[in-house]
């Protein structure tokens, strides 16, 4: 079982983190991210490498899901702006660049070309077509751009066919190879165009993001800014459009602990209940196999009683035989004798089997009927009822378990009584898999005889203690019943007897 419970707990906690790994990686594509700029508690660190950053002239501010100072603002003149760095991963021949920009207000101050810088990076240090890629808002038009420029004579340039709307948040991918350039704004591609060669980068200059930092062409941005991303490939339109789609980080994030919380819970409820279910059950067995020694014991006890038999049975049918001896009734003294051993001889063999069937406890009843019969000169008179329903010799009962009752009845209630005495015994079958036993006399009841009382309840105790572990030990549902018939005129006994598999053994 610890085994068991430990296989579990490996499983639960596998699935834990699957469940959790899976959830965060389906929120964003992973593959070919090479740097990463969440500003997240104005943090002015590259996640993936920890290198510094500049934030120069901003203030931390909410971000597009509300959350406090997890993105920059930027005020829109020369003193205000981002600086991500020259670090080569965020110049690469095959690129995405993924950001969140709201831009607050147009900036017409400044002078050259009509437009706000969201990112910018150059090939070289001149003043004309100096930019490798770069992001802007034409204010005049009112639409965004993404380009990228060789030379002179070889510029890629797409804008956007929507008007930009101020003071909402868009996003904004930019993505290139040898091949072409393609720009999207809220997930959706606005155009795919033609490249044909390689951006060629000036290694010491930064990725500016609210600054051209250009002697000809100085202008600013008035604009939040968030969540900046590179990758070293072009993603295709179902992953730009996976980050467009991303949920709150810091609810993702939420909502993981939360599940993973709760199936940390569940497993260690199954783990808990597994176990109390395995203690459970381990107690049930002991207890079990508690009752299968006690049941051993009292069945060991009642066997012995079976075998030494009731006392004054023995002697009073010695006393009986030697009456008839002494009056020379040679002939009656032999069938007594018969009788007795073949009866005797019975019960020992019995003795040693937990059933019998319904066909020889009869037998047995019979023999010992006549003995006590014999005994009693004849003034018994007695009756074995089987229902019809039953078939005596296929039904098994536990052994020994209506003889007892008869031979009380005989000796505590007609043995003094005067006149006729009478003796039922009824089996029937009111019950699937139990057969009802009654047994009636006419004596003088229980309440008269106070004789020998702890003798007489001898067997009665036994037999009630052994039906008792029949029923704990195999789930049965045996009774015995002791009622005193009206006006003291005799007793009832009734037992409910469980038929036994023959193949099996109370």
């Amino acid at each position: 079982m610890p085994d068991r419970l430990s296989a579990l707990s490996k499983y639960y906690f596998l699935l834990i983190f699957f469940v959790c790994t899976s959830f965060f990686l389906n929120a964003q594509p992973e593959h070919g991210l090479v740097a990463r700029f969440s500003f997240n508690n104005g943090s002015e660190l590259e996640e993936l490498s920890g290198a510094k950053i500049k934030l120069v002239g901003t203030r931390s501010t909410d971000d597009r899901f509300g959350n406090k100072n997890n993105a920059v603002y930027v005020f829109g003149n020369k003193y205000s702006y981002i600086n991500l760095g020259n670090n080569p991963t965020l110049k690469q021949k095959n690129i995405t660049i993924s950001l969140w920009v709201r831009i607050e207000n147009p900036v017409y101050s400044g002078w050259g070309r009509e437009v706000n810088p969201i990112m910018i990076t150059k090939r070289n240090r001149n003043v004309d077509f100096y930019e490798a890629y770069s992001m802007g808002y034409y204010y005049e038009t009112k639409n965004v751009i993404g380009l990228c420029t060789k030379d002179s004579t070889r510029e890629v340039s797409i804008s956007g066919t929507r008007e930009f709307k101020l003071r909402k948040w868009h996003h904004l991918a930019l993505t290139y190879d040898f091949n072409s350039l393609s720009f999207y704004i809220d997930g959706e591609l606005e155009n795919t165009m033609k490249k044909g060669f390689d951006l060629e980068f000036d290694p010491l200059d930064s990725v500016l993001i609210g600054s051209t930092a250009s002697s000809k062409n100085s202008r600013y941005l008035n604009a939040i800014v968030d969540d900046i991303r590179f990758y070293n490939r072009a993603l295709n339109a179902d992953e730009i459009q996976m980050l467009y789609d991303e949920p709150d980080p810091n609810r993702t994030w939420i909502a993981l602990k939360w599940i993973a919380a709760s199936l940390l819970f569940i497993g260690l409820l199954i783990i808990l209940t597994l176990y109390i279910r395995y203690r459970t059950r381990k107690t049930l067995i002991k207890e079990k196999q508690k009752l299968e020694v006690q049941n051993l014991v009292l069945q060991t006890e009642l066997r012995v009683n079976r075998a030494l038999m009731n006392p004054h049975f023995v002697f009073n049918s010695l006393n009986a035989l030697q009456n008839l001896i002494l009056k020379k009734e040679y002939q009656p003294a032999n069938d007594y004798l018969v009788k007795f051993s073949r009866l005797m001889r019975l019960i020992l063999e019995n003795n040693m089997s937990d059933d019998i069937t319904l066909d020889h406890e009869i037998d047995m009843l019979k023999r010992y009927l006549e003995l006590e019969d014999l005994r009693f000169h004849g003034n018994i008179n007695y009756n074995i009822e089987v229902e019809n329903t039953i078939s005596p010799s296929f039904v098994h009962i536990p052994v020994m378990m209506i003889q007892p009752f008869v031979e009380n009845a005989i000796w505590h209630g007609l043995l003094n009584k005067d006149g006729e005495k009478k003796l039922n015994v009824r089996f029937s079958k009111s019950v699937e898999s139990y057969i009802d036993c009654e047994i009636e006399d006419n004596g003088i009841g229980r309440r008269k005889n106070n004789s020998n009382r702890e003798n007489k309840s001898l067997a009665t105790m036994f037999i009630e203690q052994r039906l008792e572990l029949l029923n704990k030990i195999h789930k049965l549902n045996c009774r015995l019943l002791i009622e005193d018939k009206p006006n003291e005129s005799g007793t009832l006994i009734k037992i409910r007897i469980p038929i036994l598999n023959p193949v099996s053994h109370a």
